[in-house]
C-alpha cells in the first residue's frame, strides 16, 4: 500500500514540477514581448506643452511566410514629426505626429535571424535628405515575399496625412545581415 502512495507522490510531484515551468516560460515570454515598448507620459523637449502630439495606430502582425516566423510591431518612439504650416481657420498652426519604429524578429527553421531589431528614421539617412527626414515616418510595413536565403519587406517612410513619401525594399539575410534599397516610383507608377 504504501508504494502506491509513493508512485502517487511522485507523480503528482511530477506532474507540479512540469507544470510549474510551463507557466513559468509563458510568464518570462510574456515579459519579453512587453518590454517593447517606450514610455511617452512626458512630452519630447521640443513640443511645447500646449501642443498635442497625434499617435498613429499600432501595428503588431505574427506571420508564417515559407520557413519564416516573422514578428513586428510599431512603437511611437518618443520624438515627433512636425508637418507644418496647416491653416485651420485660425490662422498657421504647427500638427505634431507621432514618430514610430518598426521591431522586427525574424526566425527560420527555430533558429533566430534577427532578435527585436529597431528599424528607424535613421537606418534611411542615406536615402533621405537630411533637412527632410524629420518631416518623414514610417508609414508602411509589410512582408513581400520569401526566397531561399532571405526575407523581403516593403516599407515606406511618408510626410504624414499626404502621399509624399519615399519607398524602400528592407532584405534580410538568413545570417542577420539587412540591406536597403530605394525603390524609385515614377509618376506613371501611381
Amino acid at each position: 500500500m504504501s508504494r502506491k502512495y509513493l508512485f502517487a507522490l511522485i507523480f503528482v510531484v511530477e506532474y507540479l514540477l512540469s507544470s510549474c515551468n510551463g507557466t513559468k516560460n509563458k510568464i518570462n515570454d510574456e515579459n519579453t514581448r512587453d518590454t517593447i515598448s517606450v514610455d511617452l507620459s512626458s512630452k519630447p523637449v521640443q513640443v511645447e506643452r500646449k501642443h498635442k502630439v497625434i499617435p498613429f495606430e499600432s501595428v503588431n502582425v505574427d506571420s508564417i511566410i515559407g520557413r519564416y516566423h516573422v514578428l513586428y510591431k510599431t512603437q511611437d518612439n518618443g520624438q515627433v514629426v512636425t508637418k507644418y504650416p496647416i491653416i485651420d481657420g485660425k490662422g498657421k498652426d504647427t500638427v505634431y505626429y507621432a514618430c514610430r519604429d518598426m521591431i522586427l524578429t525574424i526566425n527560420k527553421d527555430g533558429k533566430d535571424i534577427l532578435l527585436n531589431r529597431k528599424i528607424q528614421q535613421d537606418d534611411f539617412r542615406a536615402f533621405i535628405p537630411e533637412k527632410e527626414i524629420v518631416r518623414y515616418s514610417l508609414s508602411y510595413f509589410s512582408i513581400r515575399e520569401a526566397r531561399n536565403n532571405e526575407i523581403v519587406f516593403e516599407i515606406s517612410f511618408c510626410v504624414p496625412d499626404t502621399d509624399v513619401c519615399y519607398w524602400f525594399e528592407l532584405i534580410v539575410l538568413d545570417n542577420g545581415d539587412v540591406k536597403i534599397n530605394e525603390i524609385i516610383v515614377e509618376e506613371s507608377d501611381m
